[in-house]
């Protein structure tokens, strides 16, 4: 029976262009000149950890949303008996090459499946003026060290309306706390900038390799020509008197290490509108910027209101990755867009950090999921050959030993259909 499944997922996996490597395998370490994007599974929220060509870091959201009384929550791995913000630190442990000093720290968006969850009945600091809740990233900074952070609020915290969300409060005061003991320094995102996140060890060895262009916060978004960016809610006063989505405030980023390029833009999703009143879908403008890529985190989870038509045609990305906390986070509709071949032509494939036994069950029969890698787990993006190729292994989330289940590629990178 065993020898039946292992040539079955071998098929599979040749289907999906994978080489399939013998389980038990430890993920191998980074070495220089290589670039890793980790998305790490909890069950709880999102959180990504970057390790670029020279061992510059950075960790992208530390979510942490337990809500007892939803149904609908995917299981909280490895290890039940930590929260989410203890297992992505000790997870940037194992794969640091610095341990747990992390140079920067981006904040997407300000919702607690990125942030954390200041109501959850968990460990609260004492002493420190002021005191906050240890969750998410908060409960991930009690054993990484971070350099440098953006969020879409500093300095004011004030655009396009004021923050009130005490889980930003409860942020705001871990980062005053790490700012007074630790030396954490605050910078504003700048929309259009290409070289606000640069490399901090051997810059001159790859400045012509590498390079993070931001794409998008707080409903800007760059245009391609410096200082022409879009300030969204600034054309329409509707923008800001009714109801406002947090997620079209998302920080979108564009990474590329020679042909290499990788998109990543929190939640957003949602539109705005513009000085006419004509609705503007912010995701599919920052797709129009940004252009094709090889690899794709999905925006807002691939939820049903993400990951449009006029995105997934314009971002045209090879493989496409789904943080996913939430059993509603598997949408058939957005899956069969994301591999659809009337939006663009070649393969395909979807990594889900999780995706139910349950809902492969229901939908083993449907088209899509013959797109779909057959096996959860962290997905990791590795870049090698001076952003040539790359492969994405698939590592267990049964434990912390980061054993390898399944690995794709070597593919070319910059091949756009």
């Amino acid at each position: 029976m065993i020898r039946k499944l292992h040539a079955l997922l071998g098929a599979f996996c040749l289907f999906l262009s994978c080489s399939y490597e013998k389980a038990e395998t430890v993920y191998p370490a980074w070495e220089e000149g290589e670039m890793e994007i980790h998305h790490i599974y909890t069950g709880r929220g999102e959180a990504n950890f970057m390790i670029f060509q020279d061992g510059t870091t950075m960790l992208i959201d530390v979510g942490d949303w337990d809500p007892k009384d939803y149904s609908k929550m995917c299981e909280l791995l490895p290890d039940s008996s930590k929260r989410a913000g203890e297992g992505v630190a000790r997870y940037v442990e194992q794969v640091n090459p610095h341990r747990d000093v992390v140079d920067y720290l981006m904040v997407s968006h300000f919702h607690n499946d990125h942030t954390g969850d200041s109501t959850n009945p968990v460990r609260r600091t004492e002493g420190r003026d002021p005191d906050y809740v240890l969750t998410g990233i908060a409960e991930a900074g009690e054993t990484l060290r971070f350099g440098k952070v953006f969020d879409r609020g500093f300095p004011d915290y004030d655009y396009p309306l004021p923050i009130v969300d005490p889980d930003v409060v409860n942020y705001r005061a871990f980062l005053k706390w790490q700012a007074d003991q630790f030396g954490l320094r605050q910078e504003s995102f700048e929309v259009g900038a290409c070289d606000q996140i640069a490399l901090v060890n051997k810059p001159e060895a790859y400045h012509r390799l590498f390079s993070i262009r931001n794409l998008a916060a707080n409903g800007e978004v760059y245009t391609g020509q410096t200082g022409r960016n879009i300030r969204y809610y600034d054309l329409n006063p509707r923008n800001c008197s009714d109801y406002q989505n947090e997620n079209t405030k998302s920080l979108a980023i564009c990474i590329s290490y020679g042909p290499f390029r990788y998109y990543t833009g929190g939640d957003i999703s949602g539109s705005l509108s513009d000085s006419i009143g004509n609705v503007v879908n912010l995701e599919e403008k920052v797709a129009e910027v940004c252009g094709p890529v090889d690899v794709c985190k999905a925006n807002h989870h691939a939820y049903k209101d993400a990951m449009t038509e006029g995105f997934v045609r314009q971002i045209r990305a090879r493989h496409y990755v789904i943080p996913t906390w939430d059993y509603e986070h598997t949408q058939p509709e957005v899956i069969r867009r994301m591999v659809s071949g009337e939006l663009y032509a070649g393969e395909r494939i979807v990594f889900s950090t999780y995706i139910p036994e349950a809902l492969r069950k229901i939908y083993v029969n449907e088209d899509w999921m013959r797109s779909v890698c057959p096996e959860n787990g962290h997905v990791v993006v590795k870049v090698y050959d001076k952003g040539r190729k790359y492969k994405i292994y698939v590592l267990s989330i049964a434990d912390e030993k980061r054993q390898v289940k399944s690995v794709y590629g070597p593919y070319e990178s910059g091949i756009y259909e």
